[in-house]
């Protein structure tokens, strides 16, 4: 009677277990919630805990802190889109560093002060993400200077920057 007893109560201890587990995976995994917009397609972000392309993404900004399109053509795919505030590039490494080359004979300076980053990359792997948040000072050639919030988000693949977009915050006026 007792085996019988240890049987029985073993096989509802697995079958409970079981359920719970179930439950559980089941819960995770549906979203009831109601959005006021559907997603197309919905993508899965986790934290990239490897540096490497808030590395990249960095010294990405660094290049453009320190005027220097040689260095910046390393880190660049060889087809680049760039988008920044109504302005759009979409082409190859070489006509972005020309395009960049001009505006940089008009500046003089830049500073830049990051605040904060964040990398991403979504479970499948197929997209990688750093996002920036800096200030930067830039003056011009003619002594004009202005101070702006920027927000990056900076696409990589295969350790070269393909993508940047640029979010600009000019401050209120007074």
């Amino acid at each position: 009677m007792k085996k019988l007893f240890l049987l029985l109560a073993s096989a509802l201890f697995l079958a409970s277990c079981q359920t719970k587990e179930t439950k559980k995976a089941d819960s995770v995994s549906t979203d009831t919630t109601k959005y006021p917009y559907a997603i197309e397609k919905m993508q899965s972000w986790q934290m990239n805990t490897d540096s490497k392309n808030a590395l990249t993404a960095m010294n990405l900004i660094k290049t453009f802190e320190n005027l220097d399109t040689a260095s910046m053509g390393k880190i660049l795919s060889d087809s680049v889109l760039f988008d920044l505030d109504g302005y759009q590039f979409k082409g190859t490494k070489s006509e972005f560093l020309k395009e960049i080359q001009r505006e940089f004979a008009k500046m003089s300076s830049f500073k830049i002060k990051m605040l904060d980053f964040e990398s991403v990359i979504n479970t499948d792997k197929s997209e990688e993400w750093v996002s920036l948040w800096y200030k930067q000072i830039s003056t011009t050639k003619d002594g004009k200077s202005d101070t702006i919030g920027l927000y990056n988000d900076i696409k990589l693949k295969d350790g070269k920057v393909v993508r940047l977009s640029e979010y600009v915050q000019h401050p209120a006026k007074k």
